[in-house]
């Protein structure tokens, strides 16, 4: 198992602003192994490392090419041997009417000679038992978790620092606030050109993401959480879906479609190209729902009514003083808390695996606030020895 297993660079050469060169490199299964030999689960995250790549790649933060995985020496052609003269093939001594070249003192000879070889020969290699081949699978499996998180760390780090200043700052006037949005999510955010005049430093900072420490085993959504448009989408394909691998397929097909929301309105919206959307995700179901969600999220993103540009979600209608979006329900405002808003460690979801998620953040938590204070308790008594001396 472990012989399939290896370290390829992932998405390498972050510029200085964003990340270190040595950032978001990745526990590649795939190198040197054939597709499909590889599990679901491992084809899965590698397409999600895929597309987080080319997301990094679109708003330059890392290289366009990353390191390909190691290929293996081509194999040597089989030399062909020359075919044999019949008479040479061996023939039934019986057949050719011979005597035996045995006697009962040769096969006495033979039988001796066997087993003086099988003293020799070195005892036979125990196979793993059945156990130890599940263990070794299993710290494989830990060992891309923790990989994947890794990747997530440090892939949502140099998306949370800002695209157009060299150090990462945030812009300094309106028209770097807008070409911000614009490199995020499109030349038609805000409405494009000649669009009314917008707070543009409150529509790009309350569209920005602040999610939550990635988990041991990542949810779908997480894969999504650094980008909110994204991750509602995400959301509203998901929701009443049993499978795994059909979310996948289809979300997968979505975004790379799709990568920004100007993406989907100059194509679903301004060249109806609805069929086209349709082929991609049909076969999630209830595809004139999630296309009136899609459409909903995609506007209140993108396109907020004039003087409303900071974005905020919740369950509360729009005529209440609320910002209720057609389609995204309790599960995918609870969502947008969680990963986006990271309010999970207090968050009291409905949803099982939300609910588990919310357990282990809270955990987390915990157990950072006991370090932060025990480290604060440590300083001060430093501080006080200091002082007395």
């Amino acid at each position: 198992v472990r012989s399939r297993c290896a370290h390829v660079g992932a998405p390498s050469g972050v510029r200085a602003a964003a990340a270190t060169s040595s950032s978001l490199t990745v526990a590649y299964r795939a190198g040197g192994a054939a597709m499909d030999e590889l599990s679901e689960y491992e084809l899965q995250r590698l397409e999600h490392i895929r597309r987080n790549h080319e997301m990094l790649v679109r708003l330059g933060l890392v290289d366009p090419t990353p390191a390909a995985p190691q290929q293996k020496a081509p194999r040597k052609p089989r030399t062909k041997l020359p075919p044999v003269p019949p008479e040479s093939l061996r023939r039934s001594s019986r057949v050719r009417d011979l005597k035996p070249e045995y006697t009962k003192e040769t096969i006495d000879q033979f039988g001796d000679d066997l087993d003086r070889q099988a003293a020799r020969r070195s005892p036979a290699k125990k196979r793993p038992r059945p156990e130890e081949e599940d263990a070794d699978e299993a710290a494989l499996r830990r060992e891309i978790d923790a990989s994947t998180v890794a990747f997530l760390t440090e892939a949502r780090e140099a998306m949370s620092r800002y695209l157009t200043s060299a150090d990462g700052a945030a812009p300094a006037t309106a028209d770097a606030w807008r070409e911000e949005a614009v490199r995020r999510w499109g030349s038609l955010v805000g409405g494009g050109a000649g669009a009314p005049a917008r707070d543009w430093e409150a529509f790009v900072t309350t569209r920005l993401s602040k999610p939550p420490p990635p988990s041991p085993e990542p949810l779908l959504q997480e894969w999504y959480a650094a980008d909110m448009w994204q991750l509602l989408c995400c959301c509203v394909l998901m929701s009443r879906v049993s499978s795994w691998e059909t979310k996948h397929r289809c979300i997968s097909a979505f975004f790379a479609a799709y990568p920004t929301p100007s993406a989907f309105q100059a194509e679903v919206v301004q060249r109806g190209q609805v069929d086209a959307l349709r082929g991609l995700v049909n076969s999630l179901g209830l595809f004139d729902d999630r296309l009136k969600s899609l459409l909903a999220i995609t506007t209140a993103f993108l396109l907020p009514a004039e003087g409303e540009d900071a974005f905020a979600v919740d369950l509360k209608k729009r005529e209440q003083g609320g910002h209720k979006i057609h389609g995204v329900g309790e599960f995918g405002w609870h969502s947008w808390l969680i990963f986006c808003r990271d309010m999970g460690a207090t968050l009291k979801a409905s949803d099982e695996a939300l609910k588990s998620f919310c357990r282990w953040r809270a955990k987390r938590h915990k157990l950072a606030t006991a370090e932060g204070a025990a480290a604060g308790e440590a300083a001060e008594a430093g501080a006080d020895d200091g002082a007395g001396a």
